[in-house]
Parts: structure tokens; sequence; C-alpha cells
């Protein structure tokens, strides 16, 4: 849908009579309003002004786009108005705002808001566009100028087929895709090269590569550490790297497959050339991505049930709740294990690997069936273990006669792998377990004694700034996930708080010395960021200064993760951030850390620097 389809002409004032935010807000609310699109403006007020106290829609360059979803919305559209002599906004730049649009999208109609969002934000990146807008004499030509701008972007999709194409995914699918997106996307600008990039978020697939796209490209860039679609590329040339060089290496990158650099990619011998340790993390990050939304899921029904333990067993609706959360919580290792299959033999390993994901979480083993919280460790081995059997039975079957093929698919393979898979697992459940108690006596011996304690917690803690979404903060990711299976919550509270600094202690610095960072609206989005538990923000700043921004993220990171364990804090999600500080165990003093750690992080930046400076 085009942006001049939803803004009507009435809707629009280009000599508004607004001293501030609030009078700003409340007079687009009524052009929107008589334009038609309302059937209860006290309703949708009321959604527009509960998004504003999230965090400012002011987005900068002069631009605020504030905006709701609401049952007083009728129908999908904006309202549009331009402040000539400029309006404080509270804009993340903080810059006076303007021009300005507000959406307004019905309660039931998904995502369109947030599509109408994006649109818009990519139509007002262009500097000239904004001015011409703000300067426009009339109405009329208002939205002229909107409309020939879409028509000019549609009409340069519509002739180009692009050079190079990518594919970007991470395993939690929030940031690394996006950022590495971007940075390819920026890349290609820059070297005036066409590109077209494909992401793998946790909203799916997004503007993805049609075949005609892929037949007229030079090389297509696959920047992802979990698994993606590549048997589409068979023939074409590939460069596979980790989703980090995306981000880092982009203009590397597109140059390359401009040249026409890459070896050509042959679907079936994909495995054999690849290293093997980034193979394994491809693999296992697979299957954590896919059972991540299943974690969270149950970690916040598991707050809710928290909240009204007393009321558990009597109330219905917290009886079904507590259910479903038991059946999440059960398909979670199941879901690690035929992922990682998938990952490794794709669709003919994943039921083999389901299979062996619930002997794990059921505990059945040739001695006995374990009561013993499950294991992540043993679910991750089988999940490999089904892939790699699901590969050789791929092998074995290539011998069968022409006539049996039809029937290998759908018949032998689900069945031999899974009956091996299953009587493999049915042996080894038992030492597994043994090695899984291990760790478990041995986490519980750590946290004790309080000095191991909170060397723990710093270890953990720094472990997630150090290379912020790297294999190292990874690794401390997953030990926090499968301790968390296991209902020992106190680590990942430590994980949580030193993956949030690093972006915190950015924005804080951006905040006090406005002239730290070349791009200081980047920096403050951070704040954002740190809520979120997206450490990947501070990424391209520690890059650019990693000599000294690294090492105060690290400390200040360890040193949250090292109070989160004194203070005993705890949650039951691995994700989610502060929108999740009410499930969190001790929050006050949670945030306490949190603030506390950000201020040293941020002393230790501003001393790193002067100390280089001097040098």
């Amino acid at each position: 849908m085009k942006i001049t389809e939803l803004l009507d002409i009435d809707s629009i004032d280009l000599s508004p009579q607004v001293t501030d935010k609030e009078e700003a807000i409340y007079h687009l609310i009524d052009l929107l309003d008589q334009s038609g699109k309302l059937n209860n403006k006290e309703l949708y007020k009321e959604s527009v002004l509960n998004r504003e106290k999230q965090s400012t829609t002011g987005i900068g360059d002069s631009v605020a786009i504030p905006h709701g979803q609401s049952e007083g919305v009728q129908t999908a559209g904006l309202s549009a108005m331009v402040v000539k002599e400029g309006l404080d906004f509270k804009s993340l730049d903080g810059k006076p705002t303007y021009l300005f649009f507000m959406i307004g999208a019905p309660k039931d109609s998904g995502g369109a808001h947030l599509q109408a969002l994006a649109q818009l934000s990519t139509l007002l990146m262009d500097e000239d566009f904004r001015n011409s807008l703000i300067h426009a004499s009339s109405k009329e030509e208002f939205l002229k100028l909107i409309d020939e701008k879409e028509n000019v972007k549609e009409e340069v999709k519509e002739v180009t087929h692009p050079a190079v194409l990518a594919v970007t995914a991470c395993p939690t699918g929030i940031a690394h895709t996006f950022m590495a997106a971007k940075a390819l996307q920026q890349a290609g600008e820059a070297l005036n090269i066409s590109i077209k990039v494909e992401t793998n978020g946790q909203e799916g697939v997004k503007n993805q590569l049609t075949q005609e796209d892929i037949e007229h490209c030079k090389a297509i860039i696959v920047a992802a550490d979990k698994k993606v679609e590549m048997a589409r590329f068979e023939g074409k040339k590939v460069i596979q790297v980790p989703v980090r060089d995306g981000i880092s290496k982009a203009q590397e990158l597109v140059e390359k497959a401009n040249n026409g650099d890459g070896e050509i990619y042959h679907h079936e011998e994909k495995k054999e050339k690849q290293n093997i340790i980034r193979l394994f993390y491809k693999h296992l990050m697979n299957g954590i991505s896919h059972a991540l939304p299943f974690l969270v899921t149950s970690g916040v029904l598991y707050g809710i049930l928290y909240l009204f333990k007393d009321q558990v067993l009597t109330n219905q609706l917290l009886i079904l709740t507590s259910n479903v959360q038991q059946l999440i919580s059960i398909m979670i290792i199941p879901i690690i294990s035929a992922y990682i299959a998938d990952s490794i033999a794709d669709r003919p390993g994943m039921l083999s690997g389901f299979a062996g994901g619930l002997i794990v979480c059921q505990g059945i083993s040739i001695t006995s069936i374990s009561t013993s919280s499950p294991s992540l460790l043993a679910g991750i081995i089988a999940g490999f273990l089904a892939g790699f059997v699901s590969l050789m039975l791929i092998k074995l079957f290539s011998y069968l006669p022409q006539c049996l093929k039809g029937i290998e698919a759908s018949l032998f393979h689900p069945i031999i792998s899974t009956i091996i898979v299953a009587l493999l697992m049915f042996y080894l459940n038992s030492y597994l377990y043994i090695g899984h108690t291990y760790i478990l006596n041995y986490v519980s011996f750590v946290e004790s004694q309080i000095s191991t304690k909170v060397l723990f917690g710093f270890v953990l803690g720094m472990m997630m700034a150090i290379d912020n979404g790297g294999p190292i903060n990874k690794t401390a990711y997953v030990f926090g996930i499968g301790i968390l299976i296991s209902y020992d919550y106190y680590p990942m509270a430590a994980v949580m708080a030193g993956g949030m600094i690093p972006p915190f202690v950015i924005a804080l610095t951006a905040t006090l010395f406005k002239d730290r960072f070349e791009v200081r609206n980047d920096a403050l989005m951070n704040y954002i960021n740190g809520i979120s538990f997206i450490s990947e923000g501070a990424i391209p700043f520690i890059q650019k200064e990693s000599q000294i921004i690294l090492p105060a993220c690290c400390l200040s990171a360890g040193l949250a993760g090292a109070l989160s364990m004194y203070f005993n804090c705890s949650i039951a999600s691995p994700h989610g951030g502060l929108f999740l500080i009410w499930m969190v165990q001790n929050p006050i003093s949670y945030l306490s850390l949190i603030v506390c750690s950000t201020l040293v992080g941020t002393i230790l930046l501003i001393l790193f620097t002067k100390l280089k400076k001097e040098s």
C-alpha cells in the first residue's frame, strides 16, 4: 500500500498552531479523526500516548512519526503536518522537529502500522525529500512530492537485476541479522553496486531472493550463523562468512562478490568444505534459535504463575496456564535436537532428532526412567547423533533401485533413522545424565560459596561482552540456557546483566559527552538495545576503538554478572532484558547493579580515552 493511499488531503496541515509535544500529538489525532479514519478518538489517543511512554517517536533528522494500533481506528490512515519554526518533540537527536506524520492502524491489522512506519522511514531518509516537504507551499504539492518519490522508488525496483545478492541470519534473528543487512546495503550504495539482501530474522524471511535474482547475479554473500536455504544457489558463486563479517567487512565482501570471487556452490559437497568448529557452532545455533521462542514463552508463563503461586491449585485459568507452560517446557529440548539434525542433514534428520530429544527430556534409559532435570547437553548430542545417522542413511539409500526411491524419504528413512537414534540414546542416556548431574553438582558447589559464586558471575558477564554476539558470547548464553532448563535461574540473570551493559555504556557516554562518537544518534539508540538485551548494538563502536571501549565494557559487564550472583538475582526467561524486570528475583538490586555497572563502564571508557590521548 502506498503512503498516498493512506494520507488524505484533509488530514494535512502546513501551518498548525501548536507549541509543544502534547499539542502536536493531539492536533495530529484531530486531523486523522476529521478524515474519517477513527471511530473512537479517545481510545486511539490512549494507544498513541502509551506508545510514546515507551520511547519517543521523534526519530531525529527533523522527523517525528507518532503511531498507535487501536480498536479506535476504523481504517488505516495517516495524518501529517509541518511546523516551519520547529518544535521540541524530545527527539532522539535532541534537535527540533519540523515534519510530523501520524500512523493509525486498526487493532486487527497485524503489522500494518509497522509496514507503514518502515515505508515512511525509508522515504524520509532522503534529506532533500524531507526539506522539500517542509517547504511545500500547499497540501496538493505536499501529496504530489510523496507520490513522485514513491513512484521513482518503484520504477528503480522493477528494472534492476542486482549484481550482488546477500543473505543474513543470526541465531536470535534480532540484531546481527539486520545490522549485517544494513551494512551490506550501505556498502553497495557507497560502491555504486546494486545489491539485494534477504534477512532471516525472528519474523521469518524478508525481502526473499527470487530465482530470477539468483540467475542474474554475479555472486551471493551468505553471512549467517544458522542454517539458511542453500540448495537454490546450486552452481552459483557463493561467499560464506559468519554474520559478524557482514557487519565489519561489508565493503570488502561486496567488492569480492561484484568481482565474481567465491567458490562455485554444490549443495551435496557443502559440508566437506567448511571448518569443523564453525560447522558445529552453526548447527548448534540453528537448534538454539528455533528453541528460543519456546524458552522465552515458557519463562514468561513461569513468571506469571510465580506471581500467583498461592492460587495456582484453585484457579482454573492458572491451572490451564500451568499445563501449557509444562507442555512448552517439554518441547524445548526436542526442538533443539530436531533443528540441529535438520541443519546437518536437512529435513530427513528432523524426526529422529525430535525422537532423540524426547527420550532425553523424558529421561528414558537402559537402567531406569530418570527423574533428574532435563539435560541440554544430552539433547545437543541427540541432535548431532540424529543428523549424522541421517547423513549415513542418505548415502546408503543412494544405492537403492530406482523403483524404491519414491518411498525412501517417506518410509525407509524416518523409520530406520528413528529406531537407530532411539536405541543409541536409550543406551547413552544413563551416561549422559551422569555427566549432566556432575555439571549441576559443580555449579551448585560454586554457588554455595560466596567468593566462587561472585567469580562465576564475573566470568559469565565478561564472556557476554567480550565479542558481543560472537562464539564466546554465545557459549555463555548457551550455558545459561542449559542451566536454566535444569531450573537454576541465577546464572541466566548474570548472563543477561552482562549482555545489557555494553550498549548502556555506549549510550550513557554519548549522553554525557556529546562529541565522543561520530554518530551520536546511533550511540543513543543503544539505550533501547540495552533495555532489550541486544548487546550487538555496541559492535560498531567497539570495532572502531576496540583497545579503549572493549576493556571498559568487559570489566563493567563482569561487574554486573558478579553483583547479580552476589545479590541472588534470578530470571526464568533467556531473553527480554528489562522488559521482563517484573520476573526478576530481587528486581531493585538488579536495576541498581545495572545502573552501577553502567556508570563504572562509562568512567572506565572516559579514563581509557584520556590515557590513550596522553600516550
